[in-house]
């Protein structure tokens, strides 16, 4: 009877060694965790400034600033060199895109020498005015440099003025200036004030 109940023990504390162990050297499992492809996920931004499109964009985890800009459209004004294209974009960030530097609408391509022309104009009409002299430019005589000085003209249609005087003679009368091609009523009283044909 003792050996039934020692081979009863034996085998319930081998049977708990055996589960102890098996307990030990089994890995724990530890919960699943669903995680979301990199590819469903998106980031978010606001654009604004010369784009066509301003607003909030949702744009891939990777996107860079090269993708914004083609999802809003660049308005012809918008100024790129300020920008870098290649910046890596990251979620609720605001891109702000510039303007480009107005220029003068007359003479496009000289660019500032054409704004400090207009604002030498401005100027140099200020004093004349708070001086209460406004010497007026002779018409029939004044060269290109002389001419470009009067409001509303620049190199170019001062030399057309120059063109035109020596193909039809002198001009009689101030108000005859108005023949010269891009010369108009509205041209014409800007610079009124300024011109003259006599001495």
């Amino acid at each position: 009877m003792d050996k039934k109940i020692k081979i009863i023990w034996r085998s319930i504390l081998g049977f708990f060694l055996i589960f102890a162990v098996l307990k030990f050297l089994l890995p724990v499992k530890t919960p699943l965790k669903i995680e979301q492809p990199q590819g469903n996920r998106e980031i978010v931004i606001f654009i604004t400034g010369a784009v066509e499109n301003p607003g909030l964009l949702h744009l891939p985890l990777d996107a860079r600033l090269d993708d914004a800009l083609k999802e809003a459209v660049l308005s012809n004004d918008a100024d790129l060199e300020v920008l870098n294209p290649a910046q890596k974009l990251k979620d609720g960030q605001k891109v702000i895109v510039p303007f480009r530097a107005e220029i003068s609408e007359s003479d496009p391509a000289s660019g500032s020498r054409s704004m400090s022309t207009e604002i030498s104009k401005e100027v140099g009409t200020s004093v004349k005015a708070i001086a209460g002299k406004e010497p007026r430019v002779n018409i029939n005589i004044a060269g290109v440099g002389e001419l470009d000085t009067i409001p509303g003209i620049g190199p170019a249609l001062a030399q057309r003025i120059i063109d035109y005087r020596e193909q039809n003679g002198p001009f009689s009368s101030p108000e005859e200036i108005q023949n010269v091609s891009g010369i108009g009523p509205k041209t014409y009283e800007k610079m009124a004030g300024y011109i003259k044909v006599g001495p």
